[in-house]
């Protein structure tokens, strides 16, 4: 493989994880708007003598998000190649630690 094509791939996982984060974000405000819309109705109906319906509206419009964020990681996770045989899997992420918290001995340092 030379230079460019390294190179090259580089760049593709770089906009890959780029795409990755900008998706998340994406989700993470469509969630955040979802639910000021569900407190808004919630306290419309409390305080303001709003209807039950806006509040229904605003469940059922989380419940049809969450589902297609469910139905996503699983496309997601359908898509991802797995190992081949003979191959190990992948180690866990430095990210994730590998004890339970507060479970740690002398051996782990």
């Amino acid at each position: 493989m030379g230079f460019l094509d390294k190179a090259k791939a580089t760049a593709t996982a770089a906009v890959a994880q780029g795409q990755a984060k900008v998706g998340a974000i994406q989700q993470t405000r469509s969630e955040h708007e979802l639910h000021r819309t569900l407190g808004e109705a919630v306290y419309r109906q409390q305080r303001q003598g709003g209807d039950q319906a806006s509040v229904d509206a605003a469940i059922s419009a989380l419940d049809e998000h969450f589902a297609q964020v469910a139905q996503a990681a699983a496309a997601q996770a359908a898509a991802a190649p797995a190992p081949a045989p003979g191959q190990p899997a992948a180690p866990p992420s430095a990210s994730q630690p590998t004890t339970e918290a507060g479970n740690f001995t002398l051996d782990d340092m």
